[in-house]
Formats: C-alpha cells, structure tokens, sequence
C-alpha cells in the first residue's frame, strides 16, 4: 500500500507539480493548513509544506501542524527558496524533519520523502508493538490474577463438606470473573437436581434447559449464554464475553478447570455420604450383635436358674410325698412323672430360646453386604 503524502501549497500548479513528482504515491493537496485540518481524513505519512507562498509565517504554520493531535506526529519536510544557515536552524528547531531548497532535484525530494515514509511506518510499528506488548503483560496479569483465583477456589472446596458450602463457592468465584450463572448438580439417590443461581432462584426456563442440555455436548453456545456439561454438574453462564476475544478465550479455558475440580468434588462428597452410611450401618450391625449377646448371656443365666430351681423342686418333692405315707414304688412313680413334665417344659423352653443360632447367618449376611462383601473383625 504506497504512503499517503498531503502537500501545503497555495499554488495550484505547484500542488500538481508535487503530486505528479509523488504519483507513485497517495497525494492530497491542500491550499492552507487551516483547510487540511478542517478536512474529516488528516491521517498521513508525510507533509510537504511550501512555505514560500502561504499565508502565515513560517513558525505559525509549524505551530499549527505540532499542536493539532492528529498530524503532531507527522513528518514535515519543508520547501523553500534560498534557505540560508539561520533559516534551516530556525525551521528545524520549530519541528520540520527535513527539508529542500528551490529549485531542488526531483530524485532528492523523492528520497527525502521516502525517507520519511519510512521513518513514519517505523514509528508505527514501535507504537503497535509497545501497545501489543502492553496488552500481552496486561492478559498475562490478568491470566495470572484468574489462575489464583482457581487455586484458592480448589482449596476451598477441599474443605466443603455441604452441596451448599460448595455451590456459593463456586458463584463468588464466577462474581469475581463477572460472570452471572446457573449451578446445577446432581448427588446420589437425587430424583432432580440442586439449583444453585446468582439471582437467588433458575428460573423454571433455565431449569430445563440445563436438564435438556446435560445430554448434549461438553459446551454448548447459543446467543450470549453458554453452557458447560460435566457428569454430575452443569454450568449456564448468562453473559458469555463474546466481545472481548482474548477474555473469552481464558474464561472459556478456566470453566472447564474449574467446572471439572467442582464435579469432582462433587462425586467426593457422594462417595463421603456412602462411606458415612456404611460406617452408620455397621454400627447398626455392631449394636445388635452385642445386644444379642447380652440376651444370649441372660439366657444362659436363666437357664442355669432353671436347672436349680428343678433341683429344689425334686427335693422338695422327695420330702413332701414322705408325709403322705406312700410306698416307695409309690414315691418313685410320683417323682418321676413329675421330673420328666419339669423336663419337657424346659426341652420347650430351651427350644424356645435357641434362635441365636438361626439368627448369626442373617447377620454375617447383613454385615457383609454393609461392608462391600469386605471381610469385617
């Protein structure tokens, strides 16, 4: 793209004599400065200023051009008659780049100009690159800021214990990107999901479509919203920075981090419930096996008690029926029909009381499927 070159000359023929030395460049031409400022395009490369003929002086017109913020960068080289000593000193001190003196040579004035055009998209590219390398430190900043957010947020979830605790977490972290979202998650045994939002409640639309969307694909995009699917978590982002492509592009990569460490989470605290409701369980378990071995000792007593009192009432018996008189066939009959219906009752008694035996092969059962089918103590 050849350079863009605006020539100051009140002359008419002399603008066209610069304009067709310069035709291998863009040239404007210009009778006063005045109307080249007035001009909506003053972006250019270079200004030839022939003095010789404009209105103004020499340091007003120099003046004009440095002061006005869209041509204060502008290289000027400066076309004059007979410029003596004084004269150059005085225009370069006022802020001309170079200059040529009438009559100048053609291929002079060219190199200058090019010179110039050279100098001018130098500067340029110093501009771009200082502000390129600005930005990239700012991003880098910026990126770097973000990604201790992400860290701390890590370290915080590591201690939640609750979906709650959790869930505001993660909504504080997106504040503080300046995101607005949707939560939702999904614990184990839960028929629907949890619903967690920065405006307090999802609305009925925004509920189903994250229920409809967790099928989909990993992120889904549609319009300014934004939505990240992980197996037991999703996340609805609702101002999705599209805009801003260098900020889109970090938020896009930390939402998938960080949506990844909070489904992890996630699954964690639901494995922590089952391993709360397996240890409660044998607990359980535990309790009921001591409680039947304290009936099983009480028993064991009762039975002890049993067979004492027997023995009493034998000889009791044996004492009483010697006052009746009896033969002792007599006796002996008497005694044993009595002993063996003592011994019957406590045959159905023990019968009665024996069911620990039944009972251990429920229980090993019980305690076996708590535990995972491990072997417990």
């Amino acid at each position: 793209m050849p350079g863009k070159v605006v020539v100051l000359d009140n002359e008419a023929h002399s603008i066209s004599l610069l304009g067709h030395i310069l035709s291998h460049l863009d040239v404007a031409g210009f009778s006063t400065v005045e109307d080249y400022l007035a001009c909506t395009e003053k972006d250019s490369d270079c200004i030839v200023l022939d003095g010789s003929g404009m209105n103004s002086s020499d340091d007003e017109l120099f003046r004009m051009l440095r002061e006005h913020p869209d041509t204060s960068g502008i290289p000027v080289i400066y076309v004059g008659d007979n410029l003596s000593i004084d004269t150059r000193l005085a225009i370069y001190e006022a802020g001309v780049d170079d200059y040529v003196s009438k009559p100048f040579d053609v291929a002079d004035l060219q190199a200058k100009v090019s010179r110039a055009l050279h100098q001018r998209r130098y500067e340029r590219e110093l501009l771009d690159n200082a502000e390129n390398a600005k930005q990239a430190a700012f991003e880098a900043m910026t990126h770097s800021a973000e990604q201790g957010e992400i860290v701390r947020y890590m370290e915080q979830i590591s201690m939640c214990q609750k979906l709650d605790e959790l869930a505001q977490a993660l909504l504080n972290l997106l504040s503080r990107f300046g995101l607005n979202a949707v939560f939702s998650c999904w614990l184990e045994g839960d028929e629907w999901p949890h619903y967690y939002s920065h405006s307090g409640a999802a609305s009925p639309l925004e509920q189903d479509l994250m229920q409809s969307g967790h099928g989909g694909g990993r992120i889904m995009e549609f319009g300014r919203r934004m939505l990240v699917n992980y197996p037991r978590t999703a996340l609805l982002i609702k101002n999705v920075p599209y805009e801003d492509e260098a900020r889109f592009g970090r938020i896009k990569d930390h939402l998938a981090v960080v949506l990844s460490a909070t489904d992890a989470r996630v699954s964690s605290l639901n494995m922590e419930e089952r391993l709360r409701q397996k240890d409660r369980l044998l607990d359980v378990v535990s309790d009921v096996k001591h409680t039947l071995l304290d009936v099983q000792k009480r028993q064991d007593e009762m039975k002890i008690r049993a067979a004492n009192e027997r023995d009493d009432v034998k000889l009791e018996l044996r004492e009483e029926l010697l006052t009746l008189g009896l033969h002792e066939e007599q006796e002996e009959r008497m005694l044993s029909l009595v002993m063996d219906f003592l011994k019957s009752l406590e045959g159905l008694y023990n019968e009665a009381m024996d069911w620990q035996e039944d009972l251990e092969p429920v229980m090993q059962a019980i305690e076996y499927v708590v535990s995972g089918g491990e072997q417990t103590a």
